[in-house]
């Protein structure tokens, strides 16, 4: 608990220092910009910091998993730094930041064997057996969960609020299956992520940044994949209904720029679903007198909500394929359901009788 505690003070303390300097903060201009003031976004810089110290306090305990935790954090370098970069530097192309991720999910296939081994599905785990395949596909799956929280970390405590969740659920299935090392690396995520949030959450006083969501969603694909690796009893669509609203979010992006706008699907936009929850949907709650600040703030629960809707089945029948299956279909076609709905402005019967 007290590797746990100094993870926490690190990050929070680290989020402060970043804070009172204001370093290398966000301007306001931009299609997706919602804050009003210059706000530091290297929030992920201390929560990766706090990651590796209680890694290296891990070392001087001798504690028998202290070098996979090491060398987990060390595959996951390259896509934090790439985001990092294009968080002080505001230069880095998007072609580079999406290599990074290639190259943490090739690293952490190499060093600590976080592949994708299985997906229950028989003709695609006959491919997964050949190694150079299951590299591409892992690195792929990698870099794509990393990119999908960068995309919703739109609004305050959204990304880092789902983060913390999903390493909640990973810590409770890597504690029933007696696995230490996934317990301690995803309550060190939890712990460090939480020193971030206080300050993130609901004031927004600094930002999660690229290299902070690119970290949080890689390391989410890495656990999750360790622990269907190491344990057979976990389904592989455990995590992927954890994950399933960022994936969904991003591939239905992609989707919606190439396709429905014929644009480009790497250039940003204002409409994505956070985004019109936090135009339409908050406003017809809230009343549309709200002020943006508190309008900020109230988005992301809605969106945690959206998580909870997928935690909860995913912890409650993390063995079963069929079922979870089910689970991240549902998922799916519910999100579309309901952003067509909120675009049409044709808000939902379900929400009306809360209102």
């Amino acid at each position: 608990m007290r590797y746990l505690l100094v993870g926490f003070l690190f990050s929070f303390l680290g989020c402060l220092f970043f804070i009172r300097l204001n370093l290398f903060y966000d301007v306001q201009e931009g299609v997706q910009k919602f804050h009003t003031r210059p706000t530091p976004r290297i929030g992920g810089l201390a929560i990766y910091l706090a990651s590796l110290l209680v890694s290296g306090l891990f070392f001087l305990a001798q504690k028998p998993f202290a070098r996979e935790l090491f060398l987990v954090l060390l595959s996951a370098f390259p896509v934090f730094l790439g985001g990092l970069l294009e968080d002080i530097l505001k230069k880095v192309p998007p072609r580079w930041r999406l290599f990074s991720g290639f190259l943490s999910g090739a690293l952490a296939f190499f060093l600590v064997s976080a592949r994708v081994s299985r997906v229950d599905l028989p003709l695609f785990d006959n491919l997964l057996s050949f190694s150079l395949f299951s590299l591409i596909f892992t690195a792929f799956a990698f870099a794509g969960v990393a990119h999908a929280f960068n995309i919703i970390d739109g609004f305050n405590g959204l990304a880092s609020g789902v983060a913390m969740l999903i390493f909640g659920a990973y810590a409770y299935v890597s504690f029933l299956n007696g696995d230490f090392f996934l317990l301690y690396l995803s309550l060190i995520l939890f712990s460090a992520t939480l020193g971030f949030f206080l300050w993130n959450y609901p004031f927004g006083l600094i930002f999660l940044g690229d290299g902070g969501a690119y970290f949080l969603g890689f390391m989410a694909a890495t656990i999750g994949a360790l622990l269907v690796k190491r344990h057979s009893g976990v389904s592989p669509w455990f995590p992927l209904l954890l994950v399933v609203y960022p994936v969904w979010e991003t591939l239905f992006s992609i989707y919606r720029r190439k396709f429905l706008k014929s644009q480009s699907p790497f250039l940003p936009d204002a409409i994505h679903f956070h985004t019109f929850v936090y135009r339409r949907l908050v406003k017809f709650f809230l009343g549309g007198d709200i002020e943006d600040s508190k309008r900020n703030a109230y988005t992301s629960p809605f969106l945690w909500i959206m998580e909870l809707m997928c935690l909860v089945p995913a912890v409650l029948f993390w063995r079963s394929t069929p079922l979870l299956m089910l689970f991240v279909l549902s998922f799916i076609a519910f999100y579309t359901w309901l952003y067509f709905r909120i675009v049409r402005f044709k808000t939902p019967k379900i929400f009306r009788a809360f209102n």
